[in-house]
């Protein structure tokens, strides 16, 4: 097949000529350019765009990862915050692991040095999959964690601990693993063609695996938080009615109160979603409608395919606003990160990270002390008196 007539081909070097077939042809008119326009001019913009992002979001974020780990926040804190945590290693390997594969794809020094290298290329593909899925599954888990407390926050503050967080955290890496790494097992990669999805991933891979994956994650990430909305509204409005009530029990504000702090969190929760769905959006909007020229034989414009690079670094936009939001919404971060550059104030608000448990322990140990010094002193008072009868 001629794919000259898909699309103008940029020039690889002489180790990329290789014999394509006719799908790998076709859609090759995808990556480089259609209608005689030469793509690569944009790729320098794409580039710079793409290192501006995951560089200012592995600041954020390995300063973010700092604070935590040097707080009482991990340690002594609510166990959300594991959750948290997790978010923002989950956002600092998205900085870090996709870096291969854009240099692969938009530098000449990376498509020369990855011509050839089966492994390396799989690897980066597994990388920035990886990165993706993270950012998902961490919001899955945090969703879970807070439609737990504010549905049920009594039982909550006993059975969500901070172990039961780091188990859901190693099981939710597990199973993000197993679904990548097995692209090096399903791929249909040949010397020669670029290093991208559509000519790497064999058709079981997209189907089975990685759309199902993609969508299943993305869906419940969206009925999750539908669901926490109503469970918030419910919350809000039973919570009001209470406070309205003249014959309000300590139990009743002990649980408003409760409700209410854990509503802080589900703010972040939100703010991190609509991020999440403003930023990915647009580009796989774009990438759906660049293929569905493709699966019809056809070179899809020069515009489609400009907009599907450039919205690349919009992608991956969330690894900014995530920590932005955490520092902004969260006292406890807020808190931890103003510590870490000697700011005093942060000292004083240091002891809201400190969760309920924390709290009623010490509490519990203060009035046995007290109860114990009363008694102690009623028995002296006794001694004294039966001596002066």
């Amino acid at each position: 097949m001629d794919i000259s007539k898909y699309g103008k081909v940029r020039p690889m070097r002489s180790t990329t000529e290789a014999t394509w077939d006719t799908n790998n042809a076709t859609q090759a008119s995808l990556i480089h350019a259609p209608a005689a326009q030469d793509i690569t001019a944009w790729y320098k913009y794409a580039l710079i765009s793409l290192n501006v992002v995951l560089l200012v979001g592995l600041v954020l974020n390995l300063v973010t990862a700092i604070a935590y780990v040097k707080s009482p926040l991990l340690s002594r804190g609510k166990p959300v915050h594991q959750l948290i945590f997790n978010m923002t290693i989950g956002d600092g390997i998205t900085c870090l692991a996709s870096q291969p594969f854009v240099l692969f794809l938009y530098t000449d020094a990376g498509q020369r040095y990855i011509v050839g290298r089966k492994f390396q290329c799989i690897a980066s593909m597994v990388g920035m999959l990886i990165s993706f899925d993270s950012a998902m599954m961490a919001l899955i888990l945090i969703t879970c964690e807070r439609l737990f407390a504010i549905h049920s926050p009594l039982q909550h503050m006993h059975r969500v601990t901070k172990k039961s967080c780091r188990v859901a955290i190693l099981i939710a890496w597990t199973i993000i693993l197993a679904k990548n790494v097995s692209l090096f097992f399903m791929n249909k990669w040949q010397s020669g063609v670029p290093c991208v999805g559509i000519t790497v991933m064999t058709e079981a891979y997209v189907s089975y695996v990685y759309n199902l994956g993609l969508y299943t994650m993305l869906g419940s990430v969206a009925l999750l938080n539908i669901l926490l909305s109503i469970v918030v509204i419910v919350a809000k409005r039973k919570a009001g009615t209470m406070s309205a009530s003249e014959t309000m029990t300590k139990s009743v504000r002990r649980q408003i109160k409760s409700t209410r702090s854990e509503m802080k969190i589900v703010k972040i929760v939100f703010l991190a979603v609509g991020v999440l769905f403003l930023t990915w959006i647009p580009h796989n909007t774009l990438a759906n409608v660049a293929q569905s020229y493709v699966s019809k034989q056809q070179a899809p414009p020069f515009g489609i395919v400009v907009g599907w690079h450039m919205t690349r670094s919009l992608a991956v936009l969330g690894t900014i606003a995530d920590p932005l939001i955490y520092f902004l919404q969260n006292s406890g971060c807020h808190s931890a990160v103003l510590s870490l550059f000697g700011r005093s104030e942060a000292q004083k608000q240091s002891i809201y990270s400190l969760d309920s448990q924390t709290i009623s322990k010490a509490i519990s140990v203060v009035s046995v002390e007290s109860s114990l010094h009363v008694i102690d002193g009623f028995c002296v008072l006794y001694k004294v008196t039966g001596q002066m009868h």
